[in-house]
């Protein structure tokens, strides 16, 4: 969901270059996922000439690299999507309140195909370096092989987190076994049955890729080095009836996110944590525990992020929340982060 006032190519001083400027295209994006993909839309919409460089073999940016089992929106699907199209809106039906990678990917997919945007995109090919020509007011743009390409305008649609942070452990080099990273998965299934399997980390892709993994796997083994928050996303399937009934209040939806803090569904209470009886706070954290997706981070007391004691209070909630669910007391511990407050990192 992204919104953009429809430009011209005069108001954007397109019409303002120097005749004698040689460019190869009026605008490069960087990255083929959901981001690009709606920048290539919208600037060819008012009739700039645009290429995308992506990096990887296909369209779907996040969605096409991470891969890895357990891999699904933590955002409502329906609130995820474009939202400017009404007949993509009416043709797409999730089949997930929290849509796995596969269907996330297929849906990136039929969006390229459905508005023909595969014929302005440029795969295999990674941008190492974008060098602003000041006099001649266009962009340098070389790619890995050593190729350039010149544009007016230059947009990153490349994402905060593009590039992997791959594990620095002495030995691994010599490790003889597959070793894999969740955002570079292989693009085939991998077979865990009767291995032995471990896991480095439990930030949010290794909670994912564990709930799945754990399922048909020899032996699992997780390697921690501190927890992290995590309570039940409650996820569901979606059914023609209630698919109905989302898309009839995609309106009303896609104008209560652009009015939220970071685009999610979910509204801040406007209740201090303080302003409420002790009965009515933990009745309205119980009802947040047990709600869809984020609520019960963006939708909570509007001091749980910013009041330290607010806050401790939350944690104390869910803590005793982990505690109810793991059977062994000192696993339970060991899951509960001692370093920083509920919602406070990622």
């Amino acid at each position: 969901m992204i919104g953009w006032k429809l430009m011209t190519r005069s108001a954007i001083g397109l019409e303002e270059s120097s005749p004698d400027i040689k460019t190869d295209y009026d605008a490069i994006v960087i990255g083929a996922g959901i981001s690009g993909l709606y920048q290539l839309y919208k600037l060819r919409e008012i009739g700039l000439n645009v290429r995308v460089f992506e990096a990887g073999t296909g369209v779907g940016g996040t969605w096409y690299w991470n891969r890895y089992p357990g891999a699904r929106f933590d955002s409502e699907s329906y609130s995820y999507a474009y939202s400017f199209s009404e007949e993509l809106l009416a043709e797409w039906n999730w089949s997930e309140h929290f849509a796995s990678q596969p269907e996330i990917l297929r849906y990136l997919q039929h969006v390229t195909t459905k508005f023909d945007l595969i014929k302005d995109i440029q795969f295999s090919s990674d941008v190492k370096s974008a060098i602003y020509d000041d006099p001649n007011r266009s962009w340098e743009i070389t790619l890995g092989d050593g190729s350039k390409y010149r544009s007016r305008f230059l947009i990153a649609g490349i994402g905060l987190l593009s590039q992997p942070t791959m594990p620095k452990i002495e030995g691994i080099d010599s490790f003889e076994g597959p070793s894999f990273h969740t955002s570079r998965w292989p693009h085939q299934p991998v077979d865990f049955s009767k291995k032995r399997v471990a896991i480095i980390g439990t930030g949010a892709s290794g909670v994912q890729a564990i709930q799945e993994i754990c399922k048909n796997v020899g032996q699992l083994t997780v390697f921690q080095r501190r927890p992290n928050w995590c309570a039940p996303l409650h996820n569901d399937t979606i059914g023609p009836e209630e698919m109905k009934r989302i898309r009839s209040g995609y309106d009303e939806m896609f104008e209560r996110c652009d009015q939220t803090q970071a685009g999610f569904l979910h509204t801040v209470d406007p209740r201090g944590t303080f302003e409420v009886t002790e009965k009515e706070r933990f009745e309205f954290w119980e009802h947040l525990y047990a709600s869809k997706g984020f609520g019960i981070w963006q939708g909570n007391f509007k001091d749980v992020l910013s009041d330290p004691e607010a806050n401790k209070l939350m944690s104390d909630f869910v803590a005793d929340k982990i505690r109810a669910r793991v059977n062994d007391p000192e696993i339970a511990e060991k899951l509960i982060p001692k370093d920083h407050g509920f919602g406070t990192r990622r």
